[in-house]
């Protein structure tokens, strides 16, 4: 077998599109193998970097990197907002904190790099202390020198002579089972770890409503009342249950939700260019201003004027106080307060016609509370329907991890979105195919000599 040399390479379509130059495949991974220095320099570089990219984040925006610190129950400690503040917590943090706090995902999470460190540390040393010095001693033994030497297009085994005898191979070999074993038992030892802390989860949370919620999906139609539905579940003899609810079949409350939200968020900006944020004012009371901004009366409107030349920022400096303008259609100047009240009242009362309405219509999903989680529980594995793919139940998610605006969704609609997606992701991958197996060859080796030949030999040099 002789080494390919850059003037037999024929740089054409055939070779600039060889399906052996893409990422991922056997003769990608023969030709372009990393030692371990490398490996271990680039790797610990990159997460140097993510580290600090990560510890800056945090402390620019800690709403975002620490959102569960406005939940009122189940909240975390706080951490320190210095650079590194996070590590020393987060290293001395309880799986027991972390399940009360975070919940059975976030546990898990952590275990699996855990079991990921701890694989890496048992591989790492019978590598090194097997593999190296075998490769070291007898990786030439066995082997059959080429004419000419080594290139740098060679692979490390392309030159062994038999496989089914000698050290290097037998140790090798050896050593393929052994990794495999060593895998084997950390898959094993994390998945009983996973049912030991799905068993104590369910012991915290089998008072919480969330463990005694079923969600049931693909209703049938006539199945789409509270009333039937009670029944249904309640004819199984499983046990009783506690409340029903079935989503409606429109997301006209939940789009109304969010504009109410977003005219309530502009009003408080509004509050906030005048007050400030925080207010300053010793007698500043919030739920007297909230009071009488809801309060749709002259003499409300009188004493909120009164209060906020009182509390405004300005008051204390003997400035000239004035309320906040908006700009509105066509180019006119309004109050931004009154302005942002006025919409704000239009916005709820159109919450309250989308709450009517979606009180009509009846969509194919539900959600069923149970007295007792073992009720629920039992329910939830039970094909309760004749039709398979019809009224399929499981556990309730939380709250938040549930995607509202689209539960009331048709499931057909949710199949095409679906369907979609898919033929959306393989589209990408075929035309991706393409532009990453030619640009991995023009950056390979193999191509780069062909117009610097110099370049083997400084590689050959530094290997």
């Amino acid at each position: 077998m002789s080494s390919a040399t850059p003037t037999d390479l024929n740089i054409g379509g055939e070779f600039l599109f060889d399906w052996g130059n893409a990422p991922g495949t056997g003769p990608y991974f023969t030709a372009n193998n990393v030692d371990a220095a490398t490996q271990l320099t680039s790797a610990a570089l990159m997460g140097t970097i993510c580290v600090f990219v990560f510890s800056f984040l945090r402390v620019r925006w800690p709403e975002l990197y620490s959102h569960r610190l406005r939940l009122r129950h189940m909240r975390p400690a706080n951490l320190p907002r210095t650079l590194f503040g996070w590590v020393y917590p987060m290293v001395t943090m309880s799986d027991r904190h972390v399940l009360e706090t975070m919940g059975l995902d976030a546990v898990l999470y952590l275990r699996a790099y855990r079991m990921f460190i701890y694989l890496f540390v048992v591989l790492s040393v019978l590598g090194m202390g097997i593999l190296y010095p075998v490769n070291y001693f007898w990786g030439e033994e066995d082997g059959v020198e080429p004419v000419g030497g080594h290139t740098v297009f060679d692979s490390p085994l392309a030159y062994v002579g038999d496989l089914s005898s000698g050290k290097y191979a037998g140790a090798h070999v050896v050593l393929a089972y052994v990794f495999a074993g060593v895998l084997f038992f950390y898959i094993d030892r994390f998945s009983l770890h996973v049912i030991s802390m799905r068993w104590h989860y369910l012991l915290l949370t089998r008072r919480s409503g969330n463990s005694r919620t079923l969600m049931v999906t693909h209703l049938p139609r006539e199945l789409r009342e509270e009333k039937a539905l009670w029944a249904f579940v309640e004819g199984m003899q499983v046990g009783h249950v506690e409340a029903v609810h079935v989503a409606p079949a429109t997301d006209t409350l939940d789009r109304a939700l969010a504009e109410r939200a977003k005219k309530l968020g502009a009003l408080e900006a509004a509050y906030a260019r005048m007050l400030g944020n925080p207010c300053r004012a010793r007698t500043y009371d919030a739920l007297l201003l909230r009071r009488v901004a809801l309060t749709d009366t002259e003499e409300a409107r009188e004493v909120e004027r009164r209060l906020l030349h009182r509390w405004s920022k300005k008051a204390d400096k003997g400035h000239r106080i004035q309320r906040p303008t908006q700009l509105v259609w066509p180019f006119r100047r309004v109050d931004a307060i009154d302005h942002w009240r006025e919409q704000l009242t239009l916005a709820d009362r159109r919450v309250h016609e989308a709450r009517a309405l979606a009180a009509e219509s009846r969509g194919s999903t539900a959600f069923v509370t149970m007295r007792r989680p073992v009720d629920a529980y039992v329910i939830s594995q039970l094909n309760v329907y004749a039709r398979p793919s019809t009224c399929k139940i499981r556990m309730a998610p939380e709250a938040r991890s549930i995607v509202w605006r689209n539960v009331g969704k048709p499931y057909s609609k949710k199949t095409l979105r679906h369907l979609g997606g898919l033929l959306m992701t393989t589209v990408l991958l075929l035309l991706w195919c393409v532009p990453v197996v030619l640009i991995s060859t023009l950056i390979s080796l193999r191509f780069l000599v062909t117009r610097a030949p110099g370049l083997a030999d400084v590689v050959q040099n530094n290997r």
